[in-house]
């Protein structure tokens, strides 16, 4: 069962501890999220804010509409949607939206997430919202999106999918740094599901397999 804190991750994660008890040989971690990010210049070629869309994995995705009381096939109710992102943006900023922004090699302060908003299409929902910079800085942004317990994987978009540069100088260009390898299985390290559930928010285990996005301009 998650430790309490991973309940509020995202809105409809009110009923994994069931979905946990009801599966208890599933692999840690328990989420699948792929990754495409929104890179947001200003004129004079500073970063002012980071547009995240997240796109769940088809299994938590048709848990989540069951959740909602929808069926996993059919239309999802757009105002349960627009609903359940706004709850996502505000639980979302007890982990700090699972983002870490360096400029120049030093972390940038965001601000609170805008503009939410979530889709179910093909049998996946995506969630997206903004990341405002405090202030915009120019200079060679490091993004990493990752949970340090690893209770949720994160994974950019396959092939050139995983950024876009909004207003960015003509010079920037964007690259994937992604692990060498996924985490393990416990059973091949010895870990059981209790050495992840042990884990606080203080934790760094999942650091390893976090995936970078950088922008050099």
């Amino acid at each position: 069962m998650p430790r309490p804190y991973r309940l509020p991750l995202l809105a409809f994660l009110a009923s994994a501890a069931a979905l946990t008890a009801a599966t208890p040989a599933l692999a840690h971690p328990h989420v699948w999220i792929t990754t495409k990010a929104e890179l947001d210049y200003g004129p004079d070629g500073a970063l002012r804010a980071v547009r995240h869309a997240w796109t769940f994995d088809p299994t938590y995705s048709a848990f989540a509409v069951q959740g909602l009381g929808q069926s996993p096939t059919g239309p999802v109710n757009p105002a349960a949607l627009a609903a359940l992102a706004r709850d996502n943006a505000e639980n979302l900023d007890e982990q700090g939206y699972f983002t870490l922004l360096k400029i120049n090699g030093h972390k940038q302060e965001l601000g609170k997430a805008a503009d939410p908003a979530m889709t179910f299409a093909d049998g996946q929902l995506t969630l997206r919202f903004t990341l405002p910079l405090k202030a915009p800085v120019a200079g060679t942004a490091s993004l990493e999106v990752f949970d340090p317990t690893y209770f949720v994987a994160f994974s950019l978009a396959d092939g050139d999918g995983f950024a876009t540069l909004k207003g960015a100088p003509s010079a920037c260009r964007a690259t994937a740094h992604r692990p060498k390898s996924a985490a393990p299985a416990p059973a091949a390290t010895g870990m059981s599901e209790a050495f992840f559930e042990a884990m606080t928010a203080a934790s760094t285990y999942g650091v390893q397999f976090a995936n970078r996005i950088v922008v050099a301009c």
